[in-house]
């Protein structure tokens, strides 16, 4: 497109989209605009979305951009002295955001990425105790398994914390699982929408309308089958020209993600509200609906609310999908919040037994973490080690109670999956 004159918004329209595999073709630098001397970070989409993993370069102020954009919008949530628990994956963009918030006078960072064998779940929650933590930022789930294992110690996740805020992105979000999230902690849930190629694409209002960040990207919403323009309250794809850049700049990129837009937000922000469904490739076909990410996940998270359970799994047959959710109460007590939540799509509700789907016992039990070495000394007191995977890494032992309840639990979900997988070939062959 070089050399190439636009005259006004519907020329800009004309141009071509960017696709994911156009940039999966580009290869590593193809998606670099500025010389290396320039760029501070390099960061690669984590495969998930069909399998490619795409490239993107940055500049100190693109990470500058995003991350004064980020403080300006909540100030509340940072400011200096603040506390924050970074458990974003390293390799992700928004772990190296917190980091520059913080540098940029938005808090204390305490890097703790949840990939990390050095800091574990258990450490996770001493740290956030210790330093009087008031900010975690990390994907949806980290409250979640946080609560469940501080629980399994019998500490109160809103009791004995400081924690004000959850700062999460990674995933949809839905309001259930929100509110949900926020009364096991007492905490505000903020959600965090954008991605590795993009970068921040905006956050959540008090009224948890997500409002994109206009100054950073300029949006389109188009119709998936005509490519027209939508309006409020129609499913849309969204295509992203990104405006605070410098790095790897991308023009009219198909995210993949299918938005639905909303009317003005209560809260008074002239921004764009909308809703991120997911990516279109991860929808469920079933009973003439089709299911999103955020809509599964919000059915699935609203009858475990329903059955007091903030852990669920759906599993997606071909007839039906099985809700699995660790409770106690009867499944039979969620066939009314099931219906209003999946309407016609046939659901199976399976109550399971504490720690079935979520092991807090299990990830209670993470190994210790050392520098690596190359010699032990054994005539001085301490761990006596003879290989340099025994130095780096010490699993603690398995007492008989705890072996016993774990292979108990193997089985069972052994059991499950080939009962699941006997039920899918009898389908297959009818």
């Amino acid at each position: 497109m070089r050399g190439f004159t636009l005259s006004d918004l519907e020329g800009f329209r004309r141009l071509p989209e960017t696709t994911r595999a156009d940039l999966e073709a580009a290869g590593v630098h193809g998606t670099r605009a500025v010389p290396l001397e320039s760029v501070c970070h390099y960061g690669e989409t984590s495969g998930t979305s069909g399998g490619a993993v795409n490239s993107t370069w940055l500049t100190a102020e693109d990470l500058d951009s995003n991350a004064r954009a980020l403080m300006a919008r909540h100030p509340e949530v940072f400011a200096p002295g603040r506390i924050l628990l970074n458990r974003f994956p390293f390799m992700a963009a928004p772990a190296h955001l917190m980091q520059r918030i913080a540098q940029l006078g938005g808090g204390v960072a305490v890097p703790a990425g949840n990939i990390n064998w050095d800091v574990p779940f258990p450490r996770a929650l001493d740290l956030a105790r210790r330093t009087g933590v008031q900010v975690v930022a990390g994907m949806p789930l980290e409250p979640i398994v946080l609560a469940q294992i501080a629980r399994s110690q019998g500490i109160d996740p809103a009791r004995d914390f400081a924690i004000d805020t959850f700062f999460l992105g990674g995933a949809p979000l839905p309001p259930v699982l929100q509110e949900r999230i926020e009364r096991e902690w007492g905490a505000r849930v903020i959600e965090l929408y954008g991605s590795t190629e993009t970068m921040l694409l905006g956050t959540s209002c008090a009224h948890r309308s997500l409002h994109l960040e206009e100054d950073l990207v300029y949006c389109e919403f188009l119709d998936p089958d005509t490519g027209k323009p939508v309006g409020v309250d129609r499913e849309a794809r969204l295509l992203v020209t990104t405006l605070g850049i410098q790095g790897s700049p991308l023009l009219r990129l198909d995210t993949g993600d299918r938005v639905k837009l909303h009317p003005p937000c209560a809260c008074g922000d002239p921004r764009q509200a909308i809703t991120v469904l997911g990516r279109a490739a991860d929808a469920v076909e079933m009973a003439g609906r089709r299911l999103h990410s955020y809509e599964l996940i919000e059915a699935g998270a609203a009858v475990a609310d329903a059955l007091d359970s903030a852990v669920f799994f759906a599993v997606v047959l071909p007839d039906r999908v099985l809700l699995r959710v660790e409770s106690e109460c009867p499944a039979s007590g969620a066939a009314e919040a099931a219906a209003a939540a999946f309407g016609e799509v046939p659901v199976e509700v399976e109550c399971t037994a504490p720690n079935t789907l979520l092991d807090a016992e299990h990830l209670a039990r993470s190994p210790r973490v050392y520098k690596p070495v190359v010699a032990s000394d054994w005539r001085r007191p301490g761990r006596r080690i003879v290989s340099v995977t025994e130095g780096m890494m010490e699993w603690p032992s398995l007492g008989f109670g705890e072996a016993r309840r774990w292979g108990a639990r193997v089985l069972r979900a052994a059991w499950r999956r080939r009962g699941l997988a006997r039920e899918l070939k009898r389908g297959s062959s009818s």
